[in-house]
């Protein structure tokens, strides 16, 4: 486990209105307004660590429990740092963020997709007007990662679109099915998903571009853990998810970066193997190591 730092780092970068998404497990719980978090990187702004976070309310860690794995959102001030929001995502049902309506109940109770569980039958419309189901039933493998086409932040969703031009390279009409979902259907519209698509030289026969409804959207985003704030302007907070299913729809593993390796998903996609490491919800990507 990273070592229990005593202090912040300094601000290395910034994210809409000083905005973060911080992952990672509860280690302690210290009432009445701090949590220490076992995290993952946070991109441009710190590596992964153990250290202790204020919440903006009290009331965020009723519940919370050492083992909990949470997703935050972390406000970077001049007068200081806290957490406006945690919400946890190993319980069945997430954690509603504090003076936020309740989700919809269709939702309520879909639990985060794992490794070696089925997808279920999910059907997704394309930015043609076609569908393609995705899940049970599916017709063979298929990629799926979430993006939206105004995402300003180049190690995100340029970054994903990126490795997706990768992937299409090596493969070949049949063999899988990359799909891009966007997380902005209110913006996305087919015409603009289409000029997208275009723009990244998608070939129609190998990657696909959706366009889930908001009930959809709230479904998959739950399934992916992905966590989704568009209460920043015209930008949209979010976490980067990318799931590999088998012929089957069944997870092969979740990527929870966009520095995922290609030849190891080409694999998947190929064989589906090898699986996701044991006890995994999602794999974060080391980066390369550089000697000094």
């Amino acid at each position: 486990m990273p070592r229990l730092l005593p202090g912040l780092v300094l601000l290395a970068g910034c994210w809409g209105s000083n905005a973060y998404i911080v992952e990672g497990t509860v280690v302690e719980v210290r009432p009445p307004s701090e949590v220490v978090l076992d995290h993952h990187e946070v991109p441009g702004l710190m590596p992964e660590m153990t250290m202790p976070f204020t919440v903006k309310d009290p009331s965020l860690l009723d519940g919370l429990e050492p083992g909990d794995t949470v997703y935050a959102r972390l406000i970077a001030e001049d007068a200081g740092w806290y957490l406006a929001d945690v919400r946890e995502h190993n319980k069945p049902g997430a954690r509603k963020p504090a003076k936020q309506p309740d989700p919809a109940p269709a939702a309520s109770d879909v639990a985060p997709l794992r490794p070696g569980q089925v997808l279920p039958a999910t059907t997704l419309t394309l930015s043609d007007g076609s569908t393609l189901t995705v899940g049970h039933g599916q017709s063979g493998p298929v990629l799926v990662t979430f993006i939206y086409t105004r995402c300003p932040r180049p190690d995100f969703c340029p970054a994903i679109t990126s490795r997706m031009q990768a992937l299409q390279g090596e493969l070949s009409a049949g063999e899988a099915t990359l799909i891009s979902v966007t997380i902005d259907p209110a913006h996305d519209t087919p015409e603009v998903l289409t000029a997208y698509a275009e723009k990244a030289g998608a070939d129609a026969a190998i990657w696909r571009f959706a366009r889930p409804d908001e009930a959809q959207l709230q479904t998959l985003s739950r399934r992916a853990a992905l966590t989704i704030d568009t209460g920043v302007g015209e930008e949209i907070l979010h976490s980067l998810r990318t799931w590999v299913l088998d012929r089957e729809g069944r997870l092969v593993e979740r990527y929870d970066d966009a520095r995922f390796p290609a030849d190891r998903v080409l694999q998947q996609l190929r064989t589906g193997s090898p699986p996701a490491p044991e006890g995994s919800d999602g794999t974060v990507t080391r980066p390369p190591e550089h000697p000094d």
